[in-house]
């Protein structure tokens, strides 16, 4: 939902229009997307939708990879926890939450917000590409951060964790399809906050169903399971990527921050595989992990 944001923040005469529309490198682009479109982008419903399809999108092309082409060379190679193997009745189990969590909760927000909030008014001009590609940073840094101190506080706050957190922590060998396996509550608050932190600047719907892209993107990256060489994070040093997130699925008290990893390593959580096998074998055992009394009754899947 975008309803109230206004773009752009000025009004143009017809002769600053052409001019700031031939400017722009975006323009066409844009006028593919929204002419013609208009009666199905301008609905409230679309965000929603369009956000469940890329999810969709994401979940139907790994699963495809974790049950019909993990064996192939490629995909075996590069899968982080080789002794944990991806099988149907573990996606079965994620989809089947995911579906009640869309039937209960999102579809009836969604049907809500059509009932309530006015089409969105689409305007004429692009974003310039500073606007679109600073405000999608903004978005990010915003988001990681505060996802991270989330996320934190569910880990360090037991009782928090047992209620709220350990549902997605059913998986210690995360997959792309297990990225949503959410309690309800979390659901909201990662997706209130991906839909929200946007309306700090006066956002354009390119950038922002782009932020959408982006943020659900990376979210199904560091949950898919595999360390691809092409992999952004060989590249730079404080994106996390799969491998961290691996490590926070297997070692719950370590790597806390969803997306990079400098709060974790200012505050000591960033481990890799490496710094495990650099450790004495008794503190190994017993690293990252919560004592077994914090976790006595809750459902592990994997």
């Amino acid at each position: 939902m975008i309803s109230g944001i206004l773009y752009p923040p000025r009004n143009y005469t017809p002769a600053e229009m052409a001019h700031e529309a031939d400017s722009r490198m975006l323009q066409g682009l844009w006028d593919s997307i929204y002419k013609g479109n208009e009666y199905w982008i301008t609905s409230s419903l679309f965000p929603p939708f369009y956000a469940l399809s890329i999810d969709w999108s994401f979940v139907l092309i790994f699963t495809f990879i974790d049950l019909v082409l993990c064996d192939l060379p490629f995909f075996k190679n590069y899968k982080i926890q080789k002794d944990r193997k991806v099988t149907w009745p573990l996606i079965k189990k994620s989809i089947y939450l995911q579906f009640w969590n869309c039937m209960l909760w999102i579809f009836p927000v969604a049907a809500a917000q059509w009932c309530w909030v006015p089409p969105m008014e689409l305007p004429k001009l692009a974003p310039t590409v500073f606007e679109f590609i600073s405000q999608i940073a903004i978005y990010f840094f915003l988001f990681d951060m505060t996802y991270f101190w989330f996320h934190y506080i569910h880990h360090k706050n037991k009782t928090l964790y047992r209620w709220c957190h350990s549902v997605h922590h059913m998986y210690s060998s995360p997959f792309a399809a297990a990225a949503q396996h959410l309690h309800p509550f979390e659901l909201f608050f990662v997706g209130g906050f991906i839909t929200v932190i946007p309306w700090i600047f006066p956002t354009h719907p390119l950038t922002y169903w782009a932020w959408f892209l982006v943020a659900q993107l990376v979210s199904y990256e560091v949950h898919m399971g595999y360390d691809f060489p092409f992999a952004l994070h060989r590249f730079f040093k404080y994106y996390s990527g799969a491998p961290a997130h691996d490590m926070h699925h297997l070692r719950p008290l370590t790597c806390f921050q969803p997306w990079l990893n400098y709060m974790d390593r200012l505050m000591g959580y960033h481990i890799t595989y490496d710094d495990l096998k650099k450790m004495a074998d008794e503190k190994n055992k017993r690293f990252g992990l919560y004592n077994k009394e914090d976790e006595e009754g809750l459902d592990k899947i994997n």
